[in-house]
């Protein structure tokens, strides 16, 4: 029930900033941003890890505008692991 309530809300959000769209619209458009995990071999049994976020394109940038999100989904993260 929340789902859908946040759905509606986007929803008139949008349309009251003069956006006529479906949150299906939405989604197809949203969908394109990737969030991609490199994984390389550092020596010593590690593992670096960099997790980082696809650059928006202007599409993205349009509905993060009118809903007031931030364009950064993710901050970049860097960690080691042990294999």
């Amino acid at each position: 029930m929340l789902a859908y309530h946040r759905l509606i809300s986007i929803e008139k959000t949008l349309l009251d900033r003069g956006v006529h769209t479906s949150w299906a619209t939405v989604r197809e458009t949203l969908k394109t941003r990737q969030v991609a995990t490199v994984v390389l071999p550092a020596g010593g049994g590690l593992e670096l890890r960099i997790r980082k976020s696809s650059t928006p394109e202007p599409a993205h940038r349009e509905i993060y505008g009118k809903l007031a999100v931030p364009e950064e989904i993710i901050r970049p993260r860097r960690s080691r692991t042990r294999v």
